[in-house]
Parts: structure tokens; C-alpha cells; sequence
């Protein structure tokens, strides 16, 4: 996990060095997740929420690519409604996103880390997950990817889209349970804050047209 870390600082230490102007906004929406891996494909999907504070980075300067850094709070888990077990597992979630700008329609992929802050496990007693705390049973931190594509109202500051996000990395942290991981669709709108503009510099050299008037006049 150490070297995602360093991976992590790494890329907003580059983001901030090369854009000293960045724009920051929030964002808010939907999830809807559910957890795959041996023997949990009967498991259902469950409705959540994320919310948090999201940024832009300009990379290019017709904004074709930007880089979004952001911090959300993510509500995931899954359920299995026949014997009534369900979890809900609450994360403080990290991507850093690339974005291609294609006139209102963006692309946008990226890593993401991720720390549980939060856990609801209800199982029955005859579950062998109820003989377990949380933490025998799930790590705190995981690894994943995003992707996602989406509609941009550039002067407004307003977008809407969906990511898909999957985890790479295992989240179970026990070898008598199965390798599970989280996978999860959101429903996503941001608004970002208008940003200070420069004002143009002014010139005293004059454009051939300028010359031609003044010349007309005379």
C-alpha cells in the first residue's frame, strides 16, 4: 500500500506545480454497488450516495485534457435478501482522473484509493461471517480504477455523468473467506466555481489594420 501512497503524492505534486490557477467545485450523486468474487455472485447490488469536493486542472490550454483530483465520501455494499444478510461499507474515496474534453461529451479514467471509514455487517447468527469483526474480515484500504463519460456545460461550470469503478485490489483480509471485491455505477453532477481570469496584457504595438485607419485619416 506504500507505494500507492507515494504514486498519490506523487501526481498531485505535479498537478499543483504545473497549474497554479485550478478551479474547485463540488460533487454529489448516486451509487449503485455490489461485491463479486468466489461464491458471492448470488449476492444483490444496494443503492448508495457519494459526495465531496471535486477540482480541475488544466493540462493543455484549449482544455482538451484536465486532470480532476477529488475527495468523496462513498456509501457501497451489497445484500442477500433470502437470508436477510446485508452489508454496507462507507469509504473515504481518492480517484485522480484524466479527462479528454470533446466539446460538451468528456471521457474520464484514472486510479482511485480508497480507506474505510465506516461498516454495517447484519448476518444470522448461523452465518459464518457473524463470528467475525469487521476488520478479521475486511481491510481498511483498497485500490481501484475508474471510467466514466459524461456532459459538460463548460461556461456553466455544471456536469452529469457515470463511472463505472472496480477494485483491483482484494478487500477481504482473511484467508478463510474468499477473495471479494467491490465493483460499483455512479450517477454523478458536479459544479465547479468560476475561476480568476488573467487580465490580457496590454500592447503598444500597433496591428497594420490600426496603421491603415490612422493613415485613412490623415
Amino acid at each position: 500500500m506504500k507505494k500507492f501512497f507515494v504514486f498519490f503524492a506523487f501526481v498531485i505534486v505535479t498537478i499543483v506545480a504545473a497549474q497554479a490557477q485550478p478551479r474547485f467545485g463540488v460533487r454529489a450523486g448516486a451509487n449503485y454497488s455490489g461485491i463479486s468474487g468466489d461464491n458471492v455472485d448470488n449476492l444483490d447490488r444496494v443503492f448508495g450516495f457519494h459526495a465531496g469536493i471535486t477540482s480541475q486542472f488544466y493540462v493543455t490550454p484549449d482544455t482538451f485534457l484536465t486532470i480532476h483530483p477529488e475527495i468523496l465520501y462513498s456509501q457501497k455494499g451489497a445484500e442477500y435478501e433470502a437470508t436477510g444478510f446485508k452489508v454496507r461499507l462507507d469509504y473515504i474515496d481518492l480517484p485522480v482522473l484524466a479527462r479528454i474534453n470533446a466539446g460538451p461529451l468528456y471521457f474520464e479514467g484514472g486510479p482511485q484509493l480508497s480507506f474505510r471509514i465506516k461498516e454495517e455487517i447484519n448476518s444470522d447468527a448461523d452465518d459464518p461471517v457473524y463470528l467475525y469483526k469487521p476488520d478479521q474480515l475486511l481491510r481498511r484500504g483498497s485500490f481501484s480504477y475508474v471510467a466514466g463519460v459524461g456532459l459538460a456545460a463548460t461556461p456553466l461550470g455544471l456536469s452529469i455523468g457515470v463511472r463505472y469503478n472496480g477494485e483491483i485490489s482484494n478487500i477481504n483480509n482473511n484467508d478463510d473467506i474468499q477473495n471479494i471485491r467491490s465493483n460499483w455505477f455512479m450517477l454523478t453532477v458536479s459544479f465547479l466555481l468560476p475561476s480568476k481570469e488573467r487580465a490580457p496584457v496590454e500592447t503598444e504595438v500597433e496591428t497594420d489594420t490600426e496603421l491603415d485607419t490612422e493613415t485613412e485619416i490623415e
